[in-house]
């Protein structure tokens, strides 16, 4: 008959003479610096993961349109702003008005600085909507269409 008790201390007994030496090594390991570029790639992943998470939950309660919808409009209507010489002066100022107000929202979605304020008129308007397409292509954002070298 085996006694429970004398099987209990034997386990403890091995547990203690494989466990403490692999322990120490370890220990020993952590302490001299020899998993630093592990526990520095482990934190990136972990932190990257964190930040996934976030953008996720982000997309899941984001309110309005949905930035495709609106770069799409953006190219439609720079199109339109670009071809619309021979219309007439409400149809041409319409058109402008409407693409500073996707401009305008496509700015704060991405939160990129803009001045196309109602002080900002003629030339310096016309600079401030190339500084913001500039910067929106810098974001990932394409307004242009590039597959022939032309705006669209």
């Amino acid at each position: 008959m085996v006694d429970t008790y004398q099987v209990m201390l034997g386990a403890i007994a091995v547990a203690i003479m494989v466990l403490v030496p692999i322990g120490a090594v370890l220990l020993y390991d952590l302490l001299a610096g020899r998993w630093d570029a592990q526990l520095t790639r482990w934190r990136e992943r972990r932190s990257d993961t964190v930040a996934h998470r976030r953008a996720v939950k982000m997309l899941r309660q984001q309110h309005g349109r949905p930035l495709e919808q609106l770069v799409a409009d953006l190219r439609r209507l720079r199109s339109a702003v670009s071809s619309d010489a021979n219309r007439s002066a409400a149809h041409q100022i319409g058109n402008r008005m409407a693409y500073d107000q996707l401009l305008q929202q496509t700015c704060g979605m991405l939160e990129i600085e803009h001045e196309l304020s109602d002080e900002c008129t003629g030339l310096d308007r016309d600079i401030e909507r190339f500084r913001i397409e500039a910067e929106l292509e810098r974001a990932g954002v394409m307004v242009t269409d590039r597959r022939f070298g032309q705006a669209a």
